[in-house]
């Protein structure tokens, strides 16, 4: 199982090299299927841990506007998605070796 935690920091990886992630990113490189991929960039997305590179509305910022497709968007890391990071590697720093 794929965790939120590995597409974000795929996404972040991406995002560092100036590349924007789709659907198809995480299809490529992680082992998700097609609707799994972009539940995942739902889900990052509401949670305002990436945004959309295109130019949005506001009201439309972290949502799909009516008939629009999450396929159809690409993503990069936010910095609320960075602190995310930072909290997991904290998290594991403060757990130690397992």
């Amino acid at each position: 199982m794929v965790t939120k935690r590995e597409v974000l920091e795929l996404i972040a990886e991406r995002s560092e090299a100036g590349r924007r992630t789709s659907f198809r990113s995480l299809l490529r490189w992680l082992p998700l299927s097609f609707e799994a991929a972009c539940a995942h960039l739902e889900r990052l997305w509401r949670e305002r841990l990436i945004e959309a590179t295109t130019s949005r509305p506001p009201q439309f910022k972290f949502r799909l506007e009516p008939g629009e497709r999450i396929d159809d968007l690409r993503f990069c890391l936010t910095a609320r998605g960075a602190e995310r990071l930072d909290w997991y590697a904290m998290r594991d720093e403060e757990e130690g070796p397992t």
